[in-house]
């Protein structure tokens, strides 16, 4: 059975070329009006207002107790999401949050950007 855990999602950058669009607020709403009942259960959307990759949006970090925390960037806020959704629960179902590279959605491989252990205990 999958733990609960968070999913952040930087609201604040925007796209260069389109100073008005913020796609990291895109991606809330699309994966808000995905998410069922039952993914509810295990995962929570959270808004940050940076996640210090300003170069990189749509940037999110998925993090639960007692595992390494993600943060993946490039999210296509209208095409990735499904692959958020399946990245999501992979992560939520790992033992320590470290998802295999040959496991993940083609968003997951492509947006790493860090990976950070657990606090100690």
């Amino acid at each position: 059975m999958s733990d609960k855990m968070t999913v952040y999602i930087c609201t604040v950058c925007r796209q260069k070329d389109e100073p008005e669009v913020r796609p990291g607020q895109q991606l809330v709403e699309r994966l808000e009006a995905r998410l069922t009942p039952q993914d509810r259960e295990i995962i929570a959307v959270e808004t940050v207002e940076c996640l210090g990759v300003c170069t990189r949006p749509c940037t999110l970090a998925m993090a639960a107790p007692g595992k390494w925390t993600i943060v993946l960037g490039d999210f296509d806020a209208e095409k990735d999401v499904e692959d958020l959704v399946q990245s999501l629960h992979l992560y939520a179902a790992s033992e320590n949050g470290r998802v295999p590279k040959k496991d993940r959605p083609e968003a997951f491989r492509r947006g790493g950007v860090s990976r950070t252990p657990p606090p100690p205990k």
